[in-house]
C-alpha cells in the first residue's frame, strides 16, 4: 500500500544535541553574568527544575533548583557558553534553549506542559528557536491530522487497489502543499536569521539534495560569525558530508570485494548509467523490491544501464544465497560488516533499501528511487530520442 510521504527529517528538539559537541572555553578572565529565571503556573511549591547541556547521545546535568510558592525559580549557573541546553521538570516535560554566558533569560509557561506553553525573553537565539518551534509544531499537527484521516479511510476500503489509488490522488496534493509551505517557511526563516544558532535546527528540515544551497549559505555565515565554535565546526563537517553526495556531485568511489574476493570499483562502470543499490539479505523491504529491480535491469541492461549492488550483510552464505535466489546477475560487492560498512558514512544513509542513480560521467542524478521512479527516469534518459 502506498503511503503519503513523510518529512525528510522528523523534527525533534533534541536533534541538535546529537549533532554538535560543545567545546571548552576559557573561564578565568571574565566573570559570568548569566542568569536564568522563570515563573511557571501550576508548578506546585517544592517542585525541582533542572538545567542540562545537550551533548552527543546524552545530556550533561549542570544545575537544579526548587520552585517557590509563587512558581518562581532562578539559576545563576557558572560555565554557561553559547550552545544548546534544556530546562526540564521531567524527562518528557522540557524546553530547549540556546543560551550564552552573558544573558539574563526569563521563562514563563505552564509547568504541566512546558514545551507547548513556554515563552522566553532575554535570549535572542532562544526566542528565534521558540518562534521556529511553534511554527514547526503547527505544521506537524496539520500533517498528522491529514495522515490520520487518510489512514482511517484506507482502513475502510479493504485493500481495493482502485479505491486506494483514488485516496492517494485525493490526499497527495494537499499533503504536498503542506510540505511545500513548510519548506518555504524554513527557507525564509534561514534567510532572515542566517547568523543565528536557531538555524542549525531549522536547516535540518530541508533536504540536503534539493536544498544544499541553504546548508552552504548557513555554513558560510556561521563560520564567519563564530569561527571558533565547535557547534559550527561540527555543522561544517556535516555539511561537507552531505554536499559530497548531493544530487549533482560526483559519486564517491566504492571499491569492495565481490563474492570471489575480487575488488570491484564503482568507477569501473563509468560510461554507463549505474544504479547503486544498498541492500541486505536480512532486509525484508530490500527483498520485496528485488523482483521489480530485476525486471528493470533486464529491460535496460542493453541500453547503457547497469546495477552496482552493495550489501550490508554479515554472513557470506546468506548474501550468496539471496543473490542466487533472486537471480541477481549484475555486480555484487560487500564488506560483510553490516552497518559498520564504510559505505554507510560515505553515502550518508540510515536505512535500506537505498538507491543512487549515477550518470555515465559519474554524477549523482537522483536518490531513493522507487521502481516506478527509476523506470520513468530511465525511460526519459534511454528510450526517448535525442533532440
Amino acid at each position: 500500500m502506498k503511503l503519503l510521504k513523510s518529512t525528510y527529517i522528523a523534527f525533534s528538539l533534541l536533534v541538535v544535541g546529537t549533532l554538535f559537541l560543545p567545546s571548552c572555553h576559557n573561564s578565568g578572565k571574565k566573570a559570568f553574568t548569566f542568569e536564568l529565571s522563570g515563573t511557571l503556573s501550576q508548578a506546585g511549591e517544592g517542585i525541582k527544575v533542572y538545567l542540562d547541556r545537550l551533548l552527543p547521545d546524552t545530556t550533561q546535568h549542570l544545575d537544579s533548583t526548587t520552585i517557590d510558592k509563587n512558581g518562581s525559580f532562578t539559576f545563576s549557573t557558572p560555565g554557561i557558553y553559547k550552545g544548546f541546553y534544556t530546562l526540564r521538570i521531567t524527562q518528557q516535560n522540557y524546553v530547549t534553549l540556546i543560551l550564552d554566558s552573558n544573558e539574563k533569560v526569563h521563562i514563563t509557561g505552564n509547568a504541566q506542559n512546558l514545551g507547548y506553553t513556554y515563552n522566553v525573553d532575554g535570549s535572542p537565539d532562544s526566542k528565534l528557536f521558540w518562534q521556529f518551534n511553534m511554527e514547526a509544531k503547527t505544521n506537524m499537527m496539520k500533517r498528522d491530522s491529514l495522515q490520520r484521516l487518510f489512514q482511517a479511510l484506507v482502513n475502510t476500503v479493504s485493500g481495493n487497489k482502485q479505491k486506494l489509488d483514488s485516496l492517494n490522488g485525493a490526499f497527495g496534493k494537499p499533503y504536498d502543499e503542506l510540505m511545500d509551505n513548510e519548506a518555504m517557511f524554513v527557507k525564509s526563516f534561514i534567510r532572515q536569521n542566517i547568523n543565528s544558532f536557531a538555524c542549525l535546527a531549522a536547516s535540518m528540515q530541508l533536504s540536503p539534495d534539493k536544498d544544499i544551497t541553504y546548508y552552504a549559505s548557513l555554513d558560510s555565515a556561521l563560520n564567519k560569525e563564530y569561527p571558533n565554535s565547535i557547534y559550527v565546526k561540527r555543522y561544517h563537517t556535516m555539511y561537507e558530508g552531505m554536499a559530497s553526495v548531493a544530487i549533482g556531485a560526483i559519486a564517491p568511489d566504492i571499491i569492495l570485494p565481490d563474492t570471489t574476493g575480487k575488488m570491484i570499483p564503482l568507477s569501473s562502470l563509468h560510461g554507463k548509467y549505474v544504479l547503486i543499490d544498498f541492500w541486505a539479505s536480512w532486509c525484508g523491504p530490500c527483498k520485496e523490491s528485488l523482483p521489480g529491480l530485476v525486471g528493470i535491469y533486464n529491460k535496460y541492461k542493453d541500453k547503457n544501464f547497469t546495477v552496482f549492488s552493495v550489501s550490508l550483510d554479515k554472513f557470506k552464505p546468506d548474501w550468496e544465497t539471496a543473490i542466487k535466489k533472486f537471480n541477481l546477475t549484475w555486480t555484487q560487492v560487500s564488506e560483510l560488516k553490516y552497518w559498520d560498512s564504510k559505505v554507510v558514512k560515505q553515502y550518508h544513509f540510515d536505512g535500506i533499501p537505498f538507491t543512487v542513480l549515477v550518470s555515465p560521467e559519474g554524477k549523482i542524478i537522483d536518490k531513493k528511487l522507487s521502481d516506478s521512479d527509476l523506470e520513468a527516469e530511465l525511460h526519459n534518459l534511454l528510450d526517448k530520442p535525442k533532440s
